[in-house]
């Protein structure tokens, strides 16, 4: 009996050191991503952006901004950090959050365009250069839509339309992540948003019929001069990483940055002052 008794006894300590144990370990805070954006790369760690990580911290990646930001009201993560823009309208649709309105990256978005088609590109940056005020049109037009409330855009959308290898050069490939508004966002089984827009306007000055090719946002810069596609728009920063596999046209949006957006009671940011400021703050979280 008096061993049986050990026995249980000697259990029963092992189960509470594990508990103790298990209860000791701190978990590391999380930030929400989208995956394949400068946010993740920022917050991952990638070389050939110049970009260290935070490895004091879990990076979780989601599909869109809207995912990361319910999560963050869930209480699943305690940051989200996504381009400067998206974040306002994420924030103003989700009650009880703020920005912390300092940039940790600045940026710029241009159409890439395959590295075979110097005359396309050309081309691109003609039609940008010479239609300034129609592209910050289709800026203004979008100033108020966001993952949260895209799905209800009652505007006008473009459809996919079919890639024809036999109309290869009348056609106008574009690849895209439709998973990102205000920049692109599909409503039924057609496309809207600022980059949809920009890349209508590309076709119908080059006179070229429109063909839109959802992708994984990782997927478009390899996509390019494969099966017929031409260019990639989707809120894709210029980088030397992704110079050495793709042409960019000169920047249509010269504004992108990464921001944080958290809970209004967190503190944690609240001194910050400079990026500096807050990338130390952010090498401290679970510290």
């Amino acid at each position: 009996m008096k061993k049986f008794l050990s026995i249980i006894l000697a259990v029963l300590m092992v189960a509470s050191l594990f508990i103790l144990t298990s209860c000791g370990e701190d978990e590391k805070i999380g930030v929400g991503v989208q995956n394949g954006t400068t946010g993740f790369s920022y917050m991952k760690g990638d070389a050939d952006w110049g970009f260290e990580g935070f490895d004091n911290v879990e990076t979780k990646g989601y599909e869109n901004g809207g995912l990361a930001m319910a999560d963050l009201m869930s209480g699943n993560i305690q940051y989200v950090v996504i381009d400067g823009d998206v974040a306002r309208e994420l924030s103003a649709a989700n009650k009880g959050t703020k920005v912390i309105e300092i940039p940790l990256t600045t940026e710029s978005y241009g159409v890439a365009v395959d590295k075979n088609q110097a005359d396309l590109l050309a081309s691109i940056n003609t039609v940008l250069a010479e239609n300034k005020d129609a592209v910050q049109a289709i800026f203004d037009k979008y100033a108020d839509v966001n993952d949260d409330n895209s799905s209800a855009w009652e505007g006008a959308t473009i459809p996919a339309g079919t890639v024809d290898p036999a109309k290869a050069d009348k056609q106008l490939v574009v690849a895209t992540n439709a998973a990102f508004a205000p920049f692109e966002f599909k409503v039924g089984s057609e496309f809207a948003g600022i980059d949809m827009e920009i890349a209508k306007l590309i076709a119908d000055k080059l006179e070229m019929e429109l063909v839109i090719v959802d992708m994984e946002f990782d997927s478009i810069t390899t996509a390019l001069g494969k099966n017929n596609v031409d260019v990639g728009l989707a809120a894709m920063t210029i980088n030397p990483a992704r110079e050495k596999v793709v042409s960019f046209s000169a920047p249509y949006y010269t504004e992108a940055y990464q921001v944080i957006i958290c809970k209004e009671d967190d503190k944690t940011f609240d001194d910050c002052k400079t990026t500096d400021d807050v990338v130390k703050a952010l090498k401290e979280l679970g510290k």
